[in-house]
């Protein structure tokens, strides 16, 4: 290799790694401290003689050198025009909901010409008729809208969420997810602990103190009264995340 070779290579302003696996290239052995000024004197110096390359070797420049290819932009359409919704839990007082209308459920809406609803309700510890719910929230929604956030009131509980409209005072559900649970807001405690002796191999169960179960019992979380919208859902994480 000809010095203007590794002269033209130093003109490019590589990065430090590209530094390193051009010099390893050319059989120079570097110091793991060693910066890219230091780098640099190294291969001018090295530039004074020319080094010899196998035929085999391809000396790769960073303009020449492989990169990741750049991200194309992929349309995603905003509908698929088919009749889903479903329901997926945030944390223990956040769930968000999606939905999807076919053709032919739009031109139903239209015809109707109701307002139509999202309703998240409350349905633990019940088989739940469409009417029995423990609790409900919903707002009127824009069918093309696609999704909401809604604050629910209690963790590690049953939802289910619901599209429909009102016929009179009768809620008419035409659209229904499957059932999700909110997660915990607390550790999971139990009046029995697992003992292992390691030397021998085995194990026992314990019954948790009196008092240990005392102070778990006093642990309580109070949730959310209010219902804010999906916008203030986005503010309050876009708060968290900035810090502000």
């Amino acid at each position: 290799m000809k010095k203007e070779d590794i002269g033209s290579f130093l003109k490019t302003d590589p990065s430090i790694q590209e530094m390193r696996r051009y010099a390893k290239m050319l059989g120079v052995h570097l110091k793991r401290t060693m910066g890219k000024k230091d780098i640099a004197r190294a291969l001018a110096k090295l530039s004074d003689k020319d080094v010899p390359v196998s035929s085999q070797t391809v000396v790769a420049t960073p303009s020449e050198s492989k990169r990741p290819s750049k991200p194309v932009n992929v349309y995603l359409p905003r509908t698929y025009f088919t009749d889903s919704i479903t329901l997926h839990p945030v944390n223990p007082y956040w769930v968000y909901i999606k939905w999807d209308f076919s053709k032919e459920t739009r031109e139903r809406l239209d015809e109707l010409g109701n307002d139509i609803f999202v309703r998240v309700s409350d349905i633990t510890n019940i088989i739940y008729d469409g009417k029995n719910a423990n609790r409900y929230k919903e707002a009127k929604i824009l069918s093309e809208e696609g999704n909401w956030y809604f604050q629910v009131d209690f963790p590690d509980a049953d939802y289910i969420a619901e599209i429909g409209y009102y016929a009179g005072e009768l809620f008419v559900g035409f659209m229904k997810s499957k059932i999700a649970r909110t997660p915990r807001n607390t550790p999971q405690f139990t009046d029995q602990e697992t003992w292992v002796d390691l030397s021998k191999g085995s194990k026992k169960e314990v019954r948790v103190s009196v008092e240990a179960a005392e102070t778990s019992l006093s642990i309580r979380s109070s949730g959310p009264s209010d219902n804010p919208s999906s916008e203030e859902f986005i503010k309050s994480i876009s708060k968290s995340r900035s810090g502000r």
